[in-house]
């Protein structure tokens, strides 16, 4: 009777661990909204997707939401679609109207990293307060950009990773599945709507210096720097800074955090509010020119930290943004 026991507890012991180990065999949920959003001025929509599970079973649509144009920067536009399964697969086909092309990726997604992600969560600073709270992300952003680009996100408030980055390929779809119009042939739909979605000042620079393929990628290469902050008054400090990155994360940095003046590796920054004492100021950074010279930085000096320095004047009316590495 005593063995009997005993192997059965042994048993019990090794199904605990095992489930221990694969994440899948958890019954923890995590629900999200599905978004999507594509690189500013270049818009996309989306024609059919949707998101399966490990166990190819569906969870859910991505949104078909019309045009969208909004921007990395941002959650996206919702359309009714989500979950609370860990997605392991994306099916995506869309148009990329800048391009006058239908995009298509099937990919298998890091399940594993995006319930890290869920787990991990986020610290956010309570409202008026120093205090903070425990979160995780609800929101699931399939973002697109010229060039099949594919970019997953966890989106949160005040806070987005970014999951993974997937290549879709050009296929054709007839025009007339994707836009029932009968009296148009497909150069004519793609040069209609070329006219329709994209800005005079787009369809100019197009034609002056073509589609910046290879930007977004760009957008997404990382850095090691910090933001330090010389005031006027050495009694003045950073006390908050609310970050939103050109590769679309974002972040809070928080007192603890800038206390410790550490450099993090970051996507160069897009738009950041930053509080003092007594003052605060939102700066908007210009993509182009922060490329450029993090670029140069990191190759005349490799490896070395940065530091995008703050420093206002006496009455905090104006604030003079350098970039500083090593000497």
């Amino acid at each position: 009777m005593y063995i009997k026991n005993l192997i059965t507890c042994f048993c019990l012991i090794f199904l605990l661990t095992h489930c221990k180990e694969n994440p899948f065999m958890k019954t923890e949920k995590y629900p999200y909204a599905v978004t999507t959003t594509a690189s500013e001025d270049y818009p996309m929509e989306v024609h059919i997707g949707y998101f399966l599970d490990e166990k190819e079973e569906l969870i859910c649509g991505v949104p078909k939401t019309g045009s969208v144009e909004s921007g990395w920067q941002y959650q996206g536009a919702e359309g009714g679609q989500g979950g609370d399964k860990i997605p392991a697969y994306l099916s995506l086909t869309y148009i990329s109207y800048a391009e006058k092309k239908f995009y298509n990726v099937e990919a298998k997604l890091p399940a594993e990293k995006i319930l890290e992600e869920f787990r991990k969560g986020y610290k956010l600073k309570k409202y008026m307060s120093d205090e903070t709270e425990d979160l995780t992300y609800g929101k699931l952003t399939v973002g697109m950009a010229p060039g099949g680009v594919v970019v997953l996100w966890l989106s949160g408030k005040s806070h987005r990773v970014e999951i993974c980055r997937l290549q879709a390929k050009e296929v054709f779809v007839d025009r007339n599945d994707f836009y029932s119009n009968n009296n148009r042939t497909q150069q004519e739909f793609f040069d209609v709507f070329y006219d329709i979605t994209l800005s005079d000042s787009i369809k100019q620079d197009i034609k002056e210096r073509g589609i910046p393929f290879g930007l977004w990628d760009e957008y997404r290469e990382k850095y090691n720097y910090r933001f330090t902050f010389r005031p006027y008054d050495d009694r003045d400090k950073f006390t908050y800074i609310n970050a939103l990155y050109y590769n679309g994360e974002a972040e809070e940095i928080l007192k603890p955090d800038l206390a410790l003046k550490k450099y993090t590796s970051r996507g160069i920054p897009y738009r950041c509010n930053f509080i003092f004492f007594s003052y605060s100021t939102e700066i908007i950074f210009n993509d182009r020119e922060m490329i450029q010279v993090f670029k140069e930085m990191k190759k005349k000096h490799p490896g070395k930290p940065i530091d995008i320095i703050l420093t206002p004047n006496f009455l905090y009316n104006e604030i003079k943004v350098s970039v500083k590495c090593e000497d």
